[in-house]
């Protein structure tokens, strides 16, 4: 159970909500007004995913 309830708290992280709404955001504005390729989209989430792990491990 140790991994569903690390998932559920990093699904219920209000920091980790407005890290990937900010992020969704910009990639939303990127697409609109300026396309730029799947996999610097794909990137920039791996990037703020770990980050947000980094976070959540190691500044409690």
């Amino acid at each position: 159970m140790g991994i569903l309830d690390a998932l559920k708290a990093y699904l219920t992280d209000w920091k980790n909500l407005l890290a990937h709404g900010i992020v969704g955001v910009i990639l939303l504005y990127c697409l609109l007004f300026a396309p730029i390729a799947w996999y610097w989209r794909v990137i920039l989430l791996i990037i703020v995913i770990a980050f947000n792990i980094i976070r959540m491990k190691y500044f409690k």
